[in-house]
Formats: structure tokens, C-alpha cells, sequence
């Protein structure tokens, strides 16, 4: 390091102690009004001229004319803070507030600039600006800084600011002058920040409805989206073009919830606003998993190339006997995309029809990978025990910690991807054999008929993470219609007949049909149809379909499939008949997620046992009098039932 970067360095150093102790006053005075911010960005607009033009000469040997140029530019705001009209406190002001946040961005955009000129990396200007490890030590200072200016009121508004803020400071862009290894290690630090930053923002959208926490975690959403969105484009075409310019607007819109008071006043969280977060959300976390699961094949791919054979898979799918992580990177999800579009588009000649085997592949490889279901995994299990915490019903809190403890355990020992469980993702790196396949029905139909339909839909189905927590719980849906009823059938039926046509496969009896040069098997295609085209639709969809729609309409061949056992022993009875007789709140039934006339079944049967029944427990706990419970293979021999 020369003279000349070490005094960069100490400049940029210098500025950041000025930015933070301008920030800190203005925060301290109690009547600071839009001239004192338009005086303090003038000294932001003075500094960020200055290291943009040290930068530029120095080390780009631009000319020094771009000097006075560059000052007169940074005067306006002084002219401006003595002609316009004042205003009251500064806070209060959308223009004083946003005006401050585009100079301090401005600001520390130029301070990267000024570093990249200096250290690199050399790209454009602005991309450089962000894609240093001075621009992540900005946003870590920043958010360190603000998240200390509300230390004695912090709560879940100030951890959802600082988690998007630390998210930034991580991003793969900032290690871009270190090796790619570096950078994946930076990309999945950010993810798994913003994995807590989602978290937060669950939990805000649900405590706090208030215009300030909606407009905070629907915006802090859509940029997470964002930028997940330009880590993907990073991560497959290595640009980022689009990665930077998203992060410099997220830290603009960050400074300005940070600096503006937006009204505190309670409001009605209708459809709109819950599709709109729910979507978000959602597309954020699969950009992530794409993103990364991109990136760290391809990173962990480009380290082990010399431990590896040479073929034309490597750049698609690996293996345990070629790479330490393979389980958790096993697949290119962006290369299984375009390869199966161009296959079926070479055979089909039929752009539609590829464009949809395609988009089916993207969905699929991306919501299959094990960095996606652990991450989703993480982010549902924190809020289902918000949900076990809240309870007061045993049932329900057992039912809770089941679901906590089993999914781990069924990620980690039995993969989706094994074949030893085919409802899931059936064989996508190791081929489901008859015999796994034997073992698997009947280890979930012995399972069912002990316990239930919930042995599968609680345990071993994402569905019961996604739905069965404190945020979607409040989703569920007001009425349901005896066509479902009938309807279950038809996607029973096609379940069947898949697996039948795939055992007829394995077994030689017929041909599995191609798809240009890839086999379409009929198990894959089918669970993937049904758990990543049809099951996703429902779950984007939950502020209006309502929670365990899968459950209630009978779209999923494996949940009926299963819930035929809730007819073996699992019931939810009733202790006491005649009080459900004289019962007319129905709060069982309005709680039910699936929507099943209990009152009626305990009335004719004494006991409820319909196959879309999920064993959730809801009806149990939401009960006045304390008059239902589960009846399973635990205590159906039992005398004293109210124990559950």
C-alpha cells in the first residue's frame, strides 16, 4: 500500500466520523428544521465532491478542472437553505428527509467510489462504488450507528432496519476483489441475515398494524426481493450492473425510513396489502435459493474441477464421490433449466410447450434445493414456535414442538431427495428403487393409521410449516363447498395412476416417455406438478384461498391418499355429547382450517374423523368448554382422554 491509498483510507475514515457526528446532532436537536438539513447535506455534497475528485485525478488521472466544477455543484444546497421557506422539525418533513437521504448516499457512494479508484475493483463507476469492502464497512458502521441512536427504544421495527442494513454489507459484490470462494461465503452471509430480516417482518406485519410497520415491511420486501433478484443475475452471467444499482436503492429508501416519521395511525390490513407482502416474501426467498444455489454450485464446482472427471454433467449436477458439498449444492438449477427448455423446444419445435417445461424445471430445481428447504425451513420453524409459545392448549403446543422437532430430522436423515421418501422429491439425485419405494408407502401408511393424516401433512409436508404459524394461521378460510368433497378423488386418481405407470417402468412392462434427449419420469413429473406448480399457487395464493387449501379442496393425491387412514383410529371426539348439543358458538368449526362440520359429525357419530382432517389441534384449543380432544393410537385405549 502506497502513500496515496493510505491517505485515501484516512480521508474516507475522516468522512464517515463527520457524516456520523452531523447525523448525531441533527438527531439530538429537538427543532432542527429543513434549513439545517439543507445546510448538513451541503457538507455531505462538499465531501462527496472532494473524494469523488481525489479519486478521479489521483487515480484515474482525470483533469483538475473537474475540481471547481464539482463545488459549485455541492454550493446548491447552501443557496437553497437560505432561499427556501422553512419548516418545522425536520423528521416530520418528507422533502427534508428524503433530500438527506440522497446526499448521504450520495455521499458514501462517492467514498466507495473514491476506494475503488484506489484498491478496485475497476468497473464503472457506480458498480465500483458498491462493489468494495469499504462500501460494506459503511453499511455495517451505519446500521450499527442508528440501531445505538434507538438503544433504549428498540424493538421489532429497529431489528428489521438493521438486519436489511448487515444484509447489504455481506452481498457477494463487496468481496468482489477476493476470490470467488470469498464471495459465496459473503453471499450466503447475506442470506442468511436476510433470512432473519424476513423473519422480523413476519412478525411486524402481524404485531403491528400501523401505516409505519405495513409501508416498512412491504418496502423492506420488495428490495430484499430486489436484490435477491440481482444476486440471481449475479450469479448466472457474473454482472452486477443490477446488483449495484439495486443496493443503492436500497440504502436510499433505508435512510429514508430511518430519517421520516411515517404516521403511526392504525389502519385495516386488507387483501391487497397481505397478497402484496405474501408475494414478496416469497419471491424474495426463492431468488435467494436460486441465487445461491447457482452460485455455490458453481463456485464449489470451479474448486473441485481438478479433483473431478471431465464430462458433460459436471456443469449440471454433482456427487457425493466429487465434492464436499454436494449436499448442499448437488445441482446448477440454471443449467437443468436451460437444458431441458432447449431439449424440449429441439423435440416439440413448440415454443409454448417449452417455455412451460422450462419455467416447471426453474420452479422445480429451485424449491428442491437444500439451501432453499433448510432456509424456508429455518424461517417457518421460528414461527411455528411463536405459534407453540402462544398456545395454551397441550395439543397444540405438543402438536407445535412435533412439527419443530420432526423436520429437521426428516431434512437431515431423510433427505426429500432420497429414495427412501417418494412423496417428496423422489429420486432426484439417487433413483427411487421398487424396494425404496415399497418401504416408503409402508411406512407412512402404518404411520397414518396410528396417528393420522398428520403423520405425513405435519411432520414430513412443508405445508404444515408454512401454514400452521403465528402469521398465516390468521388466513384461515371463512367457508368451504361439498364440491371438494367429490373432487378429491380425481387428483387421488392421478396419483395413482402415475406411480402405477412408473412401477410398470421399473419393472419393464412399458417405456417411459423422452423428452428430447431426458427420460420424463412419471413419479418425478407428477410430485413435482403437484408440490411446485400446484402446491405453490395455493401457498402465493393463501390470503385468499386460506390456509391447508391443499388439505380442504383435495388437490393433493398424497394427502388424500393418507387421510384415508384418519378412518383407522385417529378421531377428534367429544367428552361430553350432549354439550356440543347445546353448544352455538361453533368455534371449532370456524378455527378449522379445512372447514369440517364437527359439530354435526360428533352429533350422528359422537367423533370426527374426515380424510381432510390434518390433526392441527385447532378445534381442540379454540373449544369453550374444553370438550374435545385427539383420539390416536397414544391413547385410544385409554380411559382418561382429557389428558390430551
Amino acid at each position: 500500500m502506497n502513500y496515496l491509498q493510505s491517505a485515501i483510507i484516512i480521508y474516507i475514515a475522516g468522512m464517515m466520523i463527520t457524516d456520523l457526528f452531523l447525523l448525531y446532532l441533527l438527531f439530538k436537536s429537538s427543532n432542527a428544521s429543513r434549513r439545517a438539513v439543507l445546510f448538513t447535506s451541503s457538507i455531505f455534497f462538499y465531501m462527496s465532491a472532494e473524494a469523488a475528485d481525489i479519486g478521479y485525478i489521483l487515480f484515474e488521472h482525470g483533469s483538475i478542472l473537474i475540481e471547481p466544477i464539482s463545488l459549485i455543484l455541492a454550493s446548491i444546497p447552501i443557496f437553497l437553505s437560505i432561499t427556501v421557506k422553512d419548516r418545522g422539525y425536520w423528521k416530520d418533513d418528507w422533502v427534508s428527509s428524503t433530500f438527506l437521504s440522497l446526499t448521504l448516499v450520495i455521499d458514501e457512494v462517492a467514498m466507495g467510489y473514491a476506494y475503488s479508484t484506489a484498491f478496485g475493483p475497476h468497473m464503472s463507476p457506480l458498480v465500483s462504488a458498491v462493489s468494495n469492502p469499504a462500501f460494506g464497512i459503511m453499511m455495517l458502521i451505519d446500521a450499527s450507528f442508528f440501531l445505538a441512536m434507538k438503544r433504549h427504544n428498540i424493538d421489532m421495527k429497529e431489528i428489521s432496519l438493521f438486519t436489511f442494513a448487515v444484509s447489504m454489507a455481506f452481498m457477494p459484490n463487496v468481496f468482489r476483489t477476493f476470490t470467488s470462494s470469498v464471495q459465496l461465503v459473503g453471499a450466503i452471509v447475506s442470506s442468511l441475515i436476510m433470512i432473519v430480516n424476513i423473519v422480523t417482518l413476519y412478525l411486524l406485519q402481524m404485531r403491528r398494524i400501523s401505516l409505519n410497520a405495513q409501508i416498512l415491511s412491504l418496502s423492506l420486501a420488495g428490495f430484499d426481493f430486489i436484490m435477491m433478484l440481482g444476486l440471481s443475475v449475479f450469479a448466472s452471467s457474473s454482472d452486477l450492473t443490477f446488483l449495484s444499482y439495486s443496493m443503492i436503492a436500497s440504502m436510499i429508501w433505508y435512510f429514508v425510513l430511518i430519517f421520516y416519521r411515517f404516521s403511526d395511525k392504525k389502519i385495516v390490513r386488507g387483501l391487497k396489502i397481505s397478497m402484496a407482502f405474501v408475494f414478496l416474501i416469497n419471491m424474495a426467498e426463492l431468488t435467494m435459493g436460486f441465487g445461491d444455489s447457482v452460485m455455490g454450485f458453481n463456485v464449489t464446482n470451479a474448486l473441485f474441477s481438478t479433483h473431478m472427471m471431465t464430462n458433460s454433467m459436471n456443469h449440471i449436477m454433482r456427487t457425493p464421490h466429487t465434492n464436499p458439498f454436494w449436499w448442499i449444492f448437488p445441482m446448477n438449477p440454471l443449467s437443468m433449466t436451460l437444458m431441458n427448455f432447449h431439449s424440449a423446444l429441439m423435440t416439440s419445435h413448440n415454443l409454448l410447450l417449452s417455455a412451460f417445461w422450462g419455467s416447471y424445471m426453474l420452479i422445480m430445481m429451485s424449491t428442491m434445493m437444500p439451501f432453499y428447504i433448510l432456509m424456508m425451513g429455518a424461517e417457518m420453524l421460528f414461527l411455528v414456535y411463536e405459534r407453540y409459545k402462544s398456545s395454551k392448549n397441550s395439543y397444540v403446543k405438543r402438536w407445535a414442538l412435533a412439527i419443530i422437532v420432526a423436520m429437521p430430522l426428516f431434512v437431515w436423515l431423510i433427505p426429500y431427495y432420497t429414495n427412501f421418501y417418494i412423496f417428496g422429491m423422489s429420486g432426484m439425485l439417487i433413483p427411487v428403487t421398487l424396494l425404496g419405494f415399497a418401504i416408503s408407502m409402508v411406512a407412512i401408511s402404518i404411520a397414518s393409521a396410528m396417528f393420522g393424516r398428520k403423520a405425513f401433512c405435519n411432520t414430513l409436508c412443508m405445508s404444515a410449516h408454512m401454514w400452521t404459524n403465528v402469521y398465516y394461521d390468521q388466513f384461515k378460510p371463512k367457508k368451504s363447498s361439498k364440491f371438494w368433497d367429490y373432487f378429491r378423488w380425481l387428483p387421488l386418481m392421478a396419483m395413482i395412476g402415475f406411480f402405477s405407470y412408473w412401477v410398470a417402468g421399473e419393472m419393464g412392462v412399458v417405456q417411459f416417455l423422452k423428452l428430447g434427449s431426458s427420460t420424463i419420469n412419471p413419479l418425478n413429473l407428477f410430485g413435482m406438478f403437484t408440490l411446485n406448480y400446484v402446491w405453490w399457487f395455493f401457498f402465493f395464493m393463501t390470503p385468499v384461498f386460506g390456509t391447508y387449501s391443499c388439505a380442504r379442496q383435495g388437490w393433493c393425491g398424497y394427502g388424500t391418499f393418507v387421510g384415508l387412514f384418519n378412518k383407522v383410529v385417529f378421531k377428534v371426539r367429544s367428552k361430553d355429547v350432549e354439550v356440543c348439543r347445546s353448544c352455538d358458538k361453533l368455534s371449532c368449526e370456524s378455527s378449522c382450517p379445512s372447514k369440517i362440520e364437527i359439530r354435526n359429525d360428533v352429533l350422528n357419530k359422537g367423533f370426527s374423523n374426515r380424510i381432510s382432517c390434518v390433526g392441527c389441534g385447532d378445534c381442540v384449543e379454540a373449544c369453550p368448554f374444553d370438550n374435545l380432544y385427539i383420539q390416536d393410537i397414544r391413547n385410544v385405549f385409554r380411559k382418561q382422554p382429557n389428558k390430551y
